[in-house]
């Protein structure tokens, strides 16, 4: 699992700013404006997996006090530099040094398909120990069955590894870890199928 992580950060360190500006403009905006109403007044949101903080800047515009954690050095440096105003933290989302309850809100998209299906249910609770009592959480991860090596020409071909979920799936996932599933989908971009979790902290 280490040798995976470890693969995953040096393909993102090299392909840092291909990867920032391929997905500067893909804004999920109806799912940002979505989760946005789920939240408190004032609410305080981490980002997990922020990659070169798209989501962030439109968080951050939209008045929510937004963190954004990332191990890629190279998509941190990009973040920073695209969203100067915003704190970005080098962490590893699967098990974070935040207090218990320190945030209204988690915003998850497209990372859990970065680590091993293995590790889910496990960072899973470590975002419902982070997550205040009713707390939100916003998941998207790529539709299908199990885990793959990629290579793509966008990405010069730098190995990337993906775990895929099928929706029943990633609502159990949730649901044994103490979340209320609050909506899901599935959407289509370009050919991509997400499948898409609303959920609350029970």
């Amino acid at each position: 699992m280490e040798d995976v992580k470890k693969q995953a950060i040096e393909t993102y360190n090299k392909i840092a700013k291909t990867y920032a500006n391929y997905t500067s403009e893909k804004i999920f905006q109806y799912q940002l404006n979505k989760f946005i109403s789920l939240l408190p007044k004032s609410p305080k949101v981490l980002d997990v997996g922020c990659a070169a903080g798209r989501d962030v800047a439109y968080l951050s515009e939209e008045n929510v006090n937004v963190i954004g954690i990332d191990l890629s050095e190279g998509l941190l440096s990009e973040a920073k530099e695209r969203v100067p105003k915003a704190e970005f933290i080098k962490m590893d989302f699967t098990k974070t040094s935040f207090n218990n309850e320190a945030f209204d809100g988690i915003w998850c998209m497209a990372s859990l398909s970065d680590i091993p299906k293995v590790q889910t249910r496990a960072t899973l609770k470590e975002f419902n120990r982070i997550l205040i009592k009713g707390g939100v959480i916003y998941i998207a991860v790529k539709e299908g069955l199990g885990e793959k090596i990629i290579k793509k020409e966008k990405y010069e071909n730098n190995p990337r590894f993906y775990s895929f979920f099928m929706l029943p799936e990633l609502e159990e996932f949730l649901i044994l870890e103490n979340f209320q599933i609050v909506s899901s989908l599935i959407s289509d971009d370009d050919g991509t199928k997400w499948v898409e979790i609303f959920a609350r902290k029970i």
